[in-house]
């Protein structure tokens, strides 16, 4: 049997401070930012630091909510994502993960290794480059969520597409941010 106050501990020695897995709609997003900024504050967190999380999380929610499709895995009608919160050591940890097509890979991988690649300042101008040529995908942005989460956290991108089948993988995105 699964014990609440085993989960509860686990949590709590693991500093979590977020945990969700479902579907992320615009509800989702409100509750979640307001949920991560109430325990920001409640640990104290200020300024430049709590900005940096919660710029960085409405990125990693955008990102889910506008990337993850519905029904890439049999019996799962939702579009089904995970993100977590957590402090380890002197950095804030957020975790997102969700369902992709592995035909979509390919492009995802490169962009996040010529992101880690960059320093902050070829990140700036790239990023800049990328504003002043204003394309749009089809999801109606410029691509520019990763580079910015970059440029924000200063930290590098770590990732990893975890194979389910032949056509679908789950895709984990972290990102650290120094307390």
């Amino acid at each position: 049997m699964l014990h609440a106050y085993d989960q509860f501990c686990k949590m709590k020695n693991k500093n979590i401070i977020l945990s969700f897995k479902g579907e992320i709609t615009s509800e989702i997003i409100s509750m979640v930012l307001d949920v991560a900024e109430n325990k920001l504050d409640a640990a104290n967190e200020k300024g430049i630091i709590k900005k940096k999380i919660f710029n960085i999380l409405v990125e990693c929610l955008q990102n889910l909510y506008h990337h993850t499709e519905k029904g890439l895995i049999k019996n799962e009608n939702t579009k089904s994502s995970l993100i977590l919160i957590w402090y380890e050591n002197e950095y804030y940890n957020i975790l997102t993960g969700n369902y992709i097509r592995n035909k979509n890979i390919p492009p995802i991988q490169k962009r996040l290794e010529t992101i880690n690649s960059l320093s902050k300042d070829e990140l700036r101008d790239w990023y800049r480059k990328i504003l002043n040529n204003s394309e749009i995908s089809a999801k109606g942005g410029a691509n520019l969520g990763m580079i910015d989460v970059a440029r924000k956290s200063g930290e590098k991108i770590e990732y990893n597409f975890k194979k389910i089948n032949s056509s679908v993988s789950f895709y984990e995105f972290k990102i650290k941010v120094k307390k």
